[in-house]
């Protein structure tokens, strides 16, 4: 079958579409912002219990990681842990502090400490809310 991403198998496939659900429920809310009608589960965005459970707030205008050392180069963006406010950088740093206080504690969502910026993310169901 050729797919337009050259030769796959179902199995390679159906993993590719796994890891793109993230962002086609992302499109899907973009698009209900700008009117088109998105399916919703009772369960909350996106059918995540961990976003319904930790609303978007206020996170300030942090500055740096808590956990960054010089050794791990320049901070990309900045994300807040909604269960206790660690501030740790984002997968796009070398440290993926955020990314490691979540393995490490199991708290299940951080938004995102960028000006301008609202969105969260479970890292359990690997959403966007």
């Amino acid at each position: 079958m050729v797919t337009g991403r050259g030769d796959l198998s179902a199995e390679a496939l159906a993993r590719d579409m796994e890891r793109d659900t993230p962002f086609r429920r992302f499109r899907q809310r973009l698009q209900a912002r700008r009117g088109a009608r998105v399916e919703e589960t009772p369960e909350g965005p996106a059918g995540c219990e961990h976003l319904l459970a930790f609303p978007a707030r206020d996170v300030g205008s942090p500055q740096d990681c808590d956990d960054h050392t010089e050794s791990d180069g320049p901070v990309v963006h900045l994300r807040t842990c909604l269960t206790c406010g660690y501030v740790g950088c984002c997968d796009s740093s070398k440290g993926r502090h955020a990314t490691a206080h979540s393995e490490h504690t199991g708290h299940p969502v951080m938004q995102s400490a960028e000006p301008g910026e609202t969105w969260r993310w479970c890292y359990v169901h690997e959403q966007l809310g």
